[in-house]
Formats: C-alpha cells, sequence, structure tokens
C-alpha cells in the first residue's frame, strides 16, 4: 500500500506509519499491514498511480461530484457506523486524486458520512486513516456507477439467523449484538424470536410463500408443533395474522380485559402468573400482552371482590353479593329500594329555604338577561358568564345539602341489599338498595319502580353554550363530513355497521351509540340542508352527491333485479357499496351540548379534522354568535385580541373582520372538535 506525504524525511514517515497502523489496528483491520500512508502536513508527495492502495486521514476525504449516488438518506447510517466502529472498514473506498493533497470519494460515500458520523461521536479522530484505492479521474463516474449497482440486499431471513447463531454460538450477548450492529436490544431480540420459529416458516418466508406479520403472530409461541398445528387448522385464505395470533392466544386472557385490569399485571405475576408479551406490539399496548393462567386470574378476581364486598357488608345490608360479570337484563330482574330523605333539622331547613331563594334570584336575573339583553353589547357575554356561575355555585351547594339529607333507614337495610360487581372497564361497582326477586312481593309497591335508577335529579340544567340552531347546523355539517368519510372507507363502515347490530343483538348499548341505523334510516342531502347552512357548497355535500349520482347510474331500475344483481357483484363492489349506506345511515345531527359519543370514535377513527370539511365564516358561524364570541374565537385561534379594532363597528362589519382573523388558522367551536373519553360525563358513564 502507497504512502502519500508531504514530509521528505525518513524519521517522520517511519513514525507516521507506526500512528497509522496502530489507528488501523484500533480499527478492527484484519488486512495487510500497510507500508506506506498518506501524511497531512509538508510538502505534497507525488500523486499515487490508479490501481495503487492508500491509507488516508479521514479530514482528507470529500465526496466526489462523479458520485452517482445523489439521493443520502439517513437511514441506517447509525447503523453503519456501529457497524465500521466494532468490525472496520471492511470494503476500502475508491477515490481519485485531487491537486491539494485530498482525495475525492467516487464510490462509498455513505461509509464516508458514517465514518465521519464516528468523529462526531468522539468515537474516532478527524485523521483516522482510512483505506482506499486510486482510480483514474476519467474512469470515475464508471466507477462509482458499477459500485452502486448490482447489488442485492440481505434477506431478513438471513439477518435473523446470523443474529441467533451469533447469540447461541458465538458466546455473543443480545446487548453486546445490538451494540456491534448499531440496532437496540429490542430489535435484536425480535429477530432473534423470528430466528427460533420452526425452519419450514423460515423456509416459506424466504420463499416470499408468508408475510412478515404472521411470522410475529406464530412468534407469540416458541412451541414448533403449537406454530404448525394453528397453520394448518386455518384455511388458506383465512390466515391472516389476527386470526393466527386469536387462534394461539385462545386459551389467554388479554391484559386489557376487565379482569386484567382489576386484578393487575403485579398481582397477577407475585401469584405465579405467567404472561407472554407480543414484541411485536409496544410495550404500552394493553391487547399485546396475554396472562396465560385465566383460572388463577379469576381467583384472584373473586378474592379482591370479595375484600370490598365485606366492607359493604359492614354498612349493616342484609345480604352483599359478589359477580364478576352481570349484564343488564341481571340488575332488571331486582327491585330497588329509594334512598328515604330525612327531614333536615331546623339549622338544615334554614339553609336550604335561603339556597332555594337565592337559587330563584339567580334564575330569574339569567332569564332576564337572556330575554332583555343586547347580544351585540360589548358586555353581554361577560354578564351572561357571571350570572350563570352564581347559578352554578348556588345549585351545587343546595344539591350538596340534599345529598347529605339521603340515608338507608335500618328498615331499607333488612330488606335490600347490596351486589358488588366489576363494570366493563374492570372498575368496582356497588348497587345498593337491590331487592332480590324472591323478595320483591313483600316490598312495598311505592317503592319498587322494577328498575335499577335513582332519584330524579330536581336540579336546574345548566344553560347551553350555542342555540339549538347553531347546533343543528354545525353537527350537521360534522354529520355530512362523517358520512362522506365512511364512505370512502369501507373497513370503518363495516365496522360502525357490525357494531351496531352487536350492540343491538347482545343488549350492549351505550349513550350516544345510535348514530347507525341498522334499519337504514337514511339521513340524505335534503334533511342535511334544513339544518346545514349553505350545505350545498360544502365538500362533503360535492361528495356525497357524486356518489348518489354513481350508484343511481350503476344500480338497476327495478327492485326485484336488485337482488340478483347484487349476487353478481364482486366483493369489493359489495364493500364500496356498504359503505355508502351505512354512511347515509349516519345522524349525529343534534340541538344540545353533547359529551363523548360513538361519533366521535367514529371520527377518530376515520381520522376526520372538520376543518377539512367546514370553515368558520359569516354563514356557518359567525353571524349567528354574539360580538364577543367572534371575538373570543379570534382571540382562540390567532393570540390576538382585537376588541379595539373592532369597537364602534356594526355586526357585520365586525364579523367580516373576524372571518378575515380566522381564515387559514383552522380554528374549529367545541361541537365540532373530536371529543376525548376523558370528557364523558358522569350520567353518560352511569347509564
Amino acid at each position: 500500500m502507497t504512502v502519500i506525504d508531504k514530509d521528505r524525511t525518513a524519521s517522520k514517515a517511519a513514525s507516521k506509519r507506526q500512528k497509522l497502523a496502530k489507528g488501523r489496528a484500533a480499527a478492527g483491520h484484519a488486512a495487510e499491514q500497510p507500508s506506506e500512508a498518506v501524511k497531512d502536513e509538508g510538502a505534497l508527495a507525488p500523486a499515487p498511480a490508479p490501481g495503487e492502495d492508500v491509507l488516508v486521514p479521514l479530514d482528507r476525504l470529500e465526496l466526489s461530484d462523479a458520485n452517482v449516488r445523489q439521493v443520502a438518506g439517513e437511514q441506517g447510517l447509525a447503523e453503519l457506523a456501529a457497524l465500521i466502529e466494532a468490525q472496520g472498514l471492511l470494503n476500502r473506498l475508491s477515490v481519485v486524486a485531487l491537486p491539494d493533497g485530498h482525495f475525492a470519494v467516487v464510490a462509498g460515500g455513505r461509509r464516508l458520512r458514517a465514518m465521519r458520523l464516528l468523529v462526531e461521536q468522539g468515537k474516532w479522530h478527524a485523521s483516522q486513516p482510512v483505506e482506499c484505492k486510486v482510480h483514474d479521474p476519467a474512469l470515475a463516474l464508471q466507477v462509482s456507477l458499477a459500485e452502486n449497482s448490482g447489488r442485492e440486499p440481505m434477506h431478513p431471513a438471513d439477518q435473523m439467523e446470523a443474529f441467533r447463531r451469533l447469540v447461541e454460538h458465538g458466546g455473543l450477548s443480545v446487548t453486546q449484538v445490538a451494540g456491534r450492529f448499531g440496532v437496540s436490544a429490542l430489535t435484536v431480540e425480535r429477530r432473534l424470536r423470528l430466528a427460533r420459529l420452526a425452519p419450514r416458516f423460515i423456509a416459506m418466508y424466504r420463499a416470499n410463500e408468508i408475510e412478515p406479520d404472521q411470522l410475529q403472530a406464530l412468534a407469540l409461541t416458541e412451541d414448533h408443533a403449537a406454530q404448525q398445528a394453528v397453520w394448518e387448522s386455518l384455511s388458506s385464505y383465512d390466515r391472516s395474522a389476527y386470526r393466527i395470533r386469536q387462534a394461539i392466544m385462545a386459551e389467554a386472557c388479554c391484559a386489557d380485559s376487565k379482569l386484567a385490569r382489576f386484578v393487575g399485571l403485579d398481582a397477577y405475576e407475585a401469584a405465579g402468573g405467567t404472561v407472554r408479551r407480543d414484541l411485536f406490539a409496544s410495550t404500552e399496548d394493553l391487547c399485546s400482552i396475554f396472562l396465560d393462567n385465566p383460572t388463577l386470574l379469576l381467583g384472584l378476581a373473586m378474592d379482591k371482590l370479595r375484600g370490598a364486598a365485606a366492607a359493604v357488608q359492614a354498612e349493616g345490608w342484609s345480604w352483599v353479593d359478589c359477580a364478576l360479570d352481570t349484564d343488564s337484563a341481571t340488575l332488571r330482574g331486582y327491585g330497588r329500594e329509594a334512598q328515604d330523605e330525612r327531614e333536615p333539622t331546623a339549622e338544615e331547613a334554614q339553609v336550604i329555604e335561603q339556597l332555594e331563594a337565592e337559587q330563584r334570584a339567580q334564575a330569574q336575573a339569567y332569564d332576564k338577561h337572556q330575554d332583555e339583553g343586547d347580544p351585540d353589547a360589548e358586555d353581554f357575554e361577560l354578564i351572561e358568564q357571571r350570572l350563570c356561575e352564581a347559578l352554578d355555585c348556588v345549585e351545587e351547594k343546595l344539591a350538596a345539602v340534599r345529598d347529605g339529607l339521603r340515608q338507608w333507614t335500618p328498615e331499607q337495610m333488612r330488606r335490600a341489599g347490596a351486589l358488588v360487581r366489576l363494570n366493563h372497564r374492570g372498575e368496582v361497582a356497588i348497587d345498593r338498595g337491590l331487592v332480590r326477586p324472591e323478595d320483591r312481593k313483600a316490598m312495598p309497591s311505592a317503592r319498587d319502580d322494577g328498575a335499577a335508577g335513582t332519584m330524579p335529579d330536581t336540579a336546574t340544567p345548566a344553560r347551553a353554550e350555542f342555540s339549538e340552531k347553531l347546533m343543528r347546523d354545525l353537527t350537521a355539517h360534522r354529520t355530512a363530513a362523517i358520512q362522506a368519510a365512511l364512505m370512502q372507507n369501507p373497513r370503518a363502515a363495516l365496522v360502525a355497521l357490525v357494531h351496531r347490530m352487536a350492540e343491538t343483538v347482545f343488549g350492549l348499548y351505550g349513550r350516544g351509540n345510535n348514530v347507525v341505523k341498522v334499519t337504514a334510516s337514511v339521513t340524505g342531502d335534503h334533511a342535511l340542508s334544513e339544518d346545514a347552512s349553505d350545505y350545498a357548497a360544502s365538500p362533503a355535500a360535492t361528495l356525497l352527491g357524486e356518489a348518489e349520482s354513481h350508484w343511481g347510474d350503476r344500480l338497476p331500475g327495478s327492485p326485484e333485479m336488485l337482488f340478483r344483481w347484487l349476487l353478481a357483484q364482486p366483493d369489493a363492489t359489495l364493500m364500496e357499496l356498504l359503505a355508502y349506506c351505512t354512511a347515509r345511515s349516519f345522524n349525529a345531527v343534534t340541538g344540545r351540548e353533547r359529551s363523548f359519543d360513538h361519533s366521535d370514535a367514529l371520527a377518530e377513527a376515520l381520522g376526520i379534522d372538520m376543518a377539512d370539511w367546514w370553515v368558520p365564516s359569516a354563514t356557518h358561524y359567525l353571524g349567528s354568535v354574539s360580538k364577543a364570541k367572534a371575538l373570543e374565537a379570534v382571540m382562540e385561534a390567532t393570540g390576538a385580541d382585537c376588541s379595539k379594532a373592532v369597537a364602534g363597528m356594526k355586526k357585520p362589519q365586525a364579523v367580516a373582520y373576524c372571518a378575515s382573523k380566522l381564515e387559514g388558522t383552522r380554528w374549529l367551536p367545541k361541537p365540532l372538535r373530536v371529543l376525548a373519553p376523558s370528557e364523558r360525563t358522569t350520567t353518560d358513564i352511569d347509564e
């Protein structure tokens, strides 16, 4: 290997060669030792001839314009750097000599970037010697093209097998393999898990006869016989990763189940329970963790539930039952005692009387402001908010005092009992005052309403933030947008339809979940346009109208022919038509402010952002709210207080000004935002 050196003295040349040889050995090179090296101090040495092998300091290498690889992605660069650090530069760079003593890399630019990364990380010196082969500048482009052509990447199965051999036969730990090849320890563990599958599946993977997600599902068990039994038990068209995972874990319990949530993974494992984790899923995904001993889990859950029941029994009920699973039909079999309200003491009665008088006064003041106030006045919203807060405050105080008067009488507790059960979230729910079916005959009829209800809430309902007309306007636009998105996502439409049918068949009703009408109660353009302002100009109306025309042209005009026509269609056509029909049955128009409901779950699944479908214009929103409310929207969207700018403007001018400020901000009023499940109200949960 030739040396290029600007220093002519033999002593310095010998010293430099020794240093470079040491550096090369430290980098893990096992090739022949260089006889000479490129120096970076002193006078310029003659340029090496084409074909010579030289050692060049890293800081004297630069990328050549003749390098054909122009797209330099960052993916895998850290991994390559780790490989070079651990193994040394196994393939030398192809370079051409430059007049200033530097060298241009015509092939090996990615390796050059990886070595520079090692310098940035402090793992290499800038003068680290690098093995290079010198080429004729006239052939630089051909050399670069030749080296970057005809490469075939390693098959993932080969890397999996290599990792397994390094760990099982090479004496390396998972951490060592990860460090030497620039990947995470989790990546090594995942590839080892796949490499240990039955040889049959590795061979199928090499032959492109099985997908990676199917391999990952099979890897949930390390038993080769079980893997093959599951594969053979499924028909060739039903071997999706989901079905494989379902078959393998049929006897296990998901950590996201209510029993597992209730008991807790730590308690289960402390009791000797074994757990299997899907290495290929997120560590935070409870659905990827499986408990292998459901019998142990059941016993632990009952023990914990009995502990909660003991505390309820101490209250004095005639009986307390425990149940890990109760449906609504079971609860309907019980009668229910209604809590009595004891007579208040003289002091309590006086407090109640004062609060009731204050409540009436605050309600009258609020109603008067709503009826006689000027919505365009600057302080209208401020006064309304202050009156509403005062009314809410006094109603909360009154409800707290009345709650303190409710109690279970000794007679009720002798007649009735309590049921301690798990709700669907894995939390303890206690139903007190229940009367068993066999005891209901002796129960006073005035106290038995035959339902598991509670005393009616006599509190004055909170005042709505938006008018009913505006709420129907906004939610009609939202309904149209979700319809359009459902129509374009047949799988989501299928899930929505099956979900509605399942909750109907199994009685799993939830508040707000009736937005898909299985009876195909159509919510068409005419119905939406009655509530949605300027509906015809909306993007959703355009998409839905085009789809209606499309299907109107394709479907046979005779009802007698429709069924036969559907039978002749491929599955893809049926799915598209199902998506359109399901979408048109969706209806989430409401005149009241809503909490989290199933329409939010659908919108989230479809990835809907109403800012793509609706803008806060004078027609859609700003013209229907007070000037203060419009300014509040601008403040929320931009952070700018425009109250001074619109002072003195008439309502139309102020609305136009606010509309211009909101343009492009993608601001949405609350009814058009996707609510989080945490915003579900207590009433929603109870129902």
